[in-house]
């Protein structure tokens, strides 16, 4: 089972993670995370992919975010919104010791860059490319939950957390197949510039039935029950005439950004795997999926399909 990395948990620093055509780019960060004399002092060796030997300085002390590159990949370039597949290897800057490690067996959940459930280390990953490895040192409170600002820059020297990160696999940020033409009777979705949708539900009742329309065809690749689908969504009740309609749920909004959805039977509920069972990387679903709670409009980006 993948499970979103559990960064930090091991030297008590949970708090910092819970969890017209598009382009498929992300929105380009302001400023690239730079270097410093904390990142530059970590060095890791091995193969990249693999769990590498990584030495720090013991009471290593950084004041902000630093991030080295310490080899240089060729891939595509990490921008803020787009989700990534990592291997992580963790160590306190105060005692030099790996505190935790991905694993390194390709079952982690994809981290999307800059979102705020990811903090100091959801920002390093921005500018990055696929195929590097990163060394990032992070101040310690500023994954503890102690710092109000995600960007890593509390203003104080303290003792360091670094991260030596291989970036393996980056996914479109947003849907990038082409628009289709709106379904009769459905709400209304328009995009803001990074590719949230805002959905307007209109004022007649909803379907009696689940209903699926494909708002933008993709050409990737096609998912089976076998696969785990890379997604980004927003769900919105239906209320029609009996009152306000309001999100529910978006990870485009929740700081959680995009997550692994497991597409085998009973793993997700059955409207919304149904809404993406069968389609490409690429396609955004407009889904009406009826629950206990109620109707729910969902729009779904089918952003990638993880590894097997």
């Amino acid at each position: 089972m993948r499970t979103i990395p559990a960064l930090l948990v091991t030297i008590g620093l949970a708090a910092s993670l819970t969890g017209c055509a598009a382009s498929g780019a992300g929105t380009a960060p302001s400023a690239c995370p730079e270097p410093g004399a904390a990142s530059a002092a970590v060095t890791a060796t091995g193969a990249f992919g693999k769990e590498p030997k990584v030495s720090v300085p013991s009471g290593l002390t950084t004041k902000g975010t630093q991030v080295s590159v310490l080899r240089s990949g060729d891939g595509r370039q990490v921008e803020e919104g787009t989700p990534v597949l990592v291997e992580y290897t963790l160590v306190d800057g105060a005692t030099g010791q790996v505190a935790q490690t991905s694993g390194y067996s390709g079952q982690t959940a994809p981290i999307t860059a800059g979102a705020a459930n990811y903090g100091p280390l959801g920002t390093a990953l921005e500018c990055a490319h696929v195929g590097d490895r990163l060394a990032v040192a992070v101040p310690k409170s500023e994954l503890s939950g102690s710092a109000t600002s995600a960007s890593g820059t509390s203003g104080k020297t303290e003792d360091a957390v670094v991260a030596v990160m291989d970036v393996k696999q980056a996914f479109d940020a947003r849907a990038t197949g082409t628009p289709q033409l709106a379904g009769d009777g459905m709400p209304a979705v328009v995009l803001a510039p990074s590719g949230a949708p805002g959905i307007t539900i209109p004022s007649w009742s909803a379907p009696k039935e689940d209903a699926i329309h494909l708002l933008r065809k993709g050409s990737g690749a096609k998912l089976t029950a076998k696969d785990s689908a890379v997604i980004k969504y927003t769900a919105v009740s239906w209320a029609g005439s009996n009152g306000d309609s309001s999100v529910v749920a978006s990870n485009w909004t929740d700081g959680s950004g995009a997550q692994a959805v497991p597409l085998a039977e009973g793993q997700v509920i059955d409207g919304v795997r149904n809404a993406i069972l069968g389609h490409r990387v690429g396609d955004q679903v407009l889904a009406i999926v009826h629950q206990q709670s109620g109707t729910t409009a969902y729009v779904i980006d089918v952003l990638g399909k993880m590894p097997a």
